[in-house]
């Protein structure tokens, strides 16, 4: 499966689903099948698969995580059919409990080449610290519906960093939604980088769900 001719691609699973949960991979303007990622509970320390569909019979990506707890944990992503180690995703764990969502990309050696990270500093914020007020379940609840933003950056070889994605995470009653957008793209990253980091934000979105 060749990524880079999907410029935006969507993640969708269904809002309200008891035991367990699927994510459904399909081109934005096409609606073509683009894989799927279906497990039977969402435990983060179990490994993450994406298949191309419903027969589950071709793995295309394993992202697994190294350690059982998630404060600050680090998912490694594997290519399937090769068995090698491709990149990994590092969670700022007191940035992303507190401030907003950040996550390193980490080549096959160890060494920092970008990030995702949560784009509004405000928004994240209340997201992180209303709910702990009167009728803070309330207001959680509210916040849960309003779109979050990511940006995928990657190194631009001067010393900062240039644009290769954006994921916007929707939610309804019905229908939770990444979007991956690679369409404004400043620079070329692996198309697999951007599709991991989505997955595994479903992954987590999910995780909390259930």
């Amino acid at each position: 499966m060749d990524y880079s001719q999907h410029k935006q691609i969507d993640f969708r699973r269904k809002f309200l689903k008891l035991f367990g949960a699927e994510i459904r991979l399909s081109d934005a303007h096409t609606e073509e099948a683009l894989g799927i990622i279906k497990m039977k509970a969402w435990k983060l320390r179990e490994d993450i698969r994406l298949y191309r569909d419903d027969s589950l019979q071709q793995e295309l990506l394993r992202i697994s995580a190294r350690q059982i707890i998630d404060f600050g944990a680090t998912y490694d992503v594997f290519d399937s059919a090769q068995g090698q180690p491709l990149f990994s995703l590092r969670r700022k764990g007191l940035k992303s409990t507190f401030v907003r969502d950040h996550w390193d990309l980490l080549d096959a050696h160890g060494g920092v080449f970008g990030n995702v990270q949560e784009t509004s500093s405000g928004l994240a914020l209340a997201r992180r610290w209303l709910e702990v007020l009167p009728f803070g379940d309330i207001i959680a609840l509210i916040f849960a519906f309003v779109p979050q933003t990511y940006t995928i950056s990657t190194s631009d070889g001067q010393g900062g960093l240039a644009l290769a994605g954006t994921i916007i995470h929707r939610k309804n009653p019905v229908i939770v939604k990444m979007h991956l957008d690679t369409t404004q793209a400043q620079a070329t990253l692996d198309p697999r980088v951007c599709l991991s980091a989505s997955a595994l934000l479903s992954v987590i979105d999910a995780a909390k769900n259930n």
